[in-house]
């Protein structure tokens, strides 16, 4: 969550499930229910249409967001490519956001966008999703779409975010966030070779938290339960709730971290170091609170 996401939320204040089971991306979708330092990742150019992308393992991608600016700005996303579709993590913070990142996964695949997974509701990760349904995405993502600052209802939420990105920005735009698949739970789809585990960790960052997995490529895509500066913001979330999946990602000793902001955490030392920023942050917030 970015300070362009606070503008927003003060600005609406001032005016106003899946089961556990499995999800095979194969022929026809079928789904049956059941820091190495950043050098060492070669950047793909970006032409001006789309965004700049790192594979950090073989048919892994982030999109990267303004790298160097922590917590604000345009935040990460990312893409697994499969052997006949592609699986989008976050759909960014507005229609022609979403258009762009459309553009950004064409340019390494003419495979079809086939999943979006929303680490979150909080616009700035989200309010792209339209652009993703028309490229033909189904959406998964936690049934919970509730913040504090979305409590007016949706329409004002929408103009409070045009009032801090631009009208042009939001042009064409309309709510993609109600899932087609709701996760409630580890959820595994199955992209060509890589199995991608779907986690709803608690109301850490927000109520409607996931995370994404990797295990055979090692990389963790946080959301906003990290960012690089190590400051996660909670007015939506829960400390208590934060630090426990902090224990998880201490358990998955992931090799790659994409946090919802920032630059990518890569091994061996730098996934470990954002982690345990984030524990202090949040240790150090809790013992001011008691």
């Amino acid at each position: 969550m970015s300070r362009l996401w606070c503008a927003w939320a003060g600005a609406v204040a001032l005016v106003g499930g899946a089961t556990d089971g499995k999800w095979e991306m194969g022929n026809g979708w079928a789904a049956a229910l059941t820091p190495f330092p950043i050098s060492h990742f070669p950047v793909r150019p970006a032409p001006a249409a789309t965004f700049p992308t790192r594979e950090v393992a073989p048919g892994v991608f982030a999109v990267l967001g303004d790298s160097g600016r922590g917590s604000e700005g345009r935040p990460n996303a990312g893409f697994v490519v499969g052997d006949s579709g592609v699986l989008v993590i976050d759909a960014l913070g507005s229609p022609a956001q979403g258009e762009r990142l459309v553009r950004t996964v064409r340019a390494a695949t003419r495979l079809p966008i086939r999943w979006l997974v929303l680490t979150h509701h909080h616009p700035d990760h989200h309010f792209g999703a339209v652009a993703l349904r028309r490229a033909g995405a189904r959406v998964l993502a936690h049934p919970e779409r509730a913040s504090l600052s979305t409590a007016p209802g949706d329409e004002e939420p929408v103009a409070a975010w045009t009032r801090v990105v631009g009208a042009r920005e939001m042009r064409g735009f309309a709510y993609g966030n109600v899932p087609d698949v709701a996760v409630v739970r580890d959820t595994t789809l199955r992209v060509g070779a890589h199995r991608v585990v779907v986690s709803h960790p608690g109301a850490a960052h927000t109520p409607g938290d996931l995370t994404v997995w990797l295990p055979d490529d090692n990389v963790l895509f946080a959301g906003d339960l990290l960012v690089e500066d190590g400051v996660t913001m909670l007015v939506d979330g829960n400390s208590a709730v934060l630090g426990r999946a902090l224990d998880r990602f201490d358990a998955l000793r992931p090799r790659v971290i994409v946090p919802g902001h920032g630059r990518i955490a890569a091994a061996p030392a730098a996934p470990t170091a954002l982690v345990a920023g984030t524990r202090r942050y949040v240790d150090t917030l809790r013992a001011r609170a008691r």
